[in-house]
């Protein structure tokens, strides 16, 4: 039987609490472990798994002082009012939504992707963190260092206002790619018989690219204005959704570009 609720490793101090075990509280205890930092985890699944039924979360984290909200975004809101209508209101919230805000917690956005699987333990102290601002936390850098004082993430303050901004942005970067990458994968191993290896540079190149100078990284007939392919492009994808993609993709390229 697994024990309720997990915990990470032992310390005299007072242990971090998460609530949800998705990927992205799977890697942030994973990172938390790698420097020795305690933790304690609620989840249904893991209440259920351990045949404890609904043990509730301010049972598993009555020793958590800062409480860390690992679910999706929408769970984040009624999330939020359990825990107060379970007592408690003299715990320090904080949530990973990167687009929205939420009374009674503060925000911290982590800019990276996470995969099912972990990565390597070092590689986590890189990640940016991006810190929500506002009247009610005004030096967001400072109080992310006085809450985490063991992580040495580079920190950089988001206005409560930008946040669904940048949070776009990120999702379109991050998640559109993604998305496009697949179906350029699934599209050159089956319909074109590519062997997958044989795919792996152009995708890296690509990112390189972007790394190394972002303005001048677009290349192809879009980026030269090449009518007559472009107008081929949008036929060979007619009645499949990467038209409305493409199109897209021309005009949010620019003037000059399509």
């Amino acid at each position: 039987m697994r024990q309720v609720p997990a915990t990470g490793p032992a310390s005299a101090r007072t242990p971090y609490g998460f609530i949800g075990d998705g990927r992205v509280s799977r890697h942030l205890r994973h990172y938390f472990s790698s420097l020795g930092i305690p933790w304690r985890l609620w989840s249904r699944r893991l209440a259920r798994a351990s045949g404890t039924g609904e043990m509730k979360p301010s049972q598993a984290l009555a020793n958590c002082n800062l409480i860390l909200l690992a679910v999706s975004d929408d769970a984040i809101g009624p999330l939020l009012d359990r825990l107060l209508a379970e007592g408690l209101r003299d715990r320090i919230f904080v949530h990973f939504c990167g687009g929205q805000s939420f009374a009674g917690a503060w925000g911290v956005h982590p800019l990276m992707s996470f995969p099912a699987g972990l990565y390597a333990p070092e590689f986590y102290r890189g990640i940016p963190m991006f810190v929500e601002a506002s009247a009610e936390w005004p030096d967001p850098v400072t109080r992310f260092h006085v809450l985490f004082p063991e992580l040495p993430n580079p920190c950089f303050r988001l206005a409560k206002q930008d946040k669904a901004h940048y949070h776009a942005l990120c999702s379109l970067a991050g998640g559109m790619t993604a998305v496009v990458w697949r179906e350029f994968f699934a599209a050159l191993t089956t319909r074109f018989q590519v062997p997958r290896e044989a795919l792996s540079a152009f995708p890296r190149r690509v990112i390189e690219n972007i790394v190394e100078s972002p303005d001048s990284a677009l290349t192809g007939p879009v980026a030269r204005g090449d009518t007559g392919t472009i107008v081929a492009h949008l036929e060979a994808l007619e009645g499949t959704p990467l038209r409305a993609v493409y199109q897209a993709f021309i005009a949010a390229a620019g003037p000059g570009q399509s």
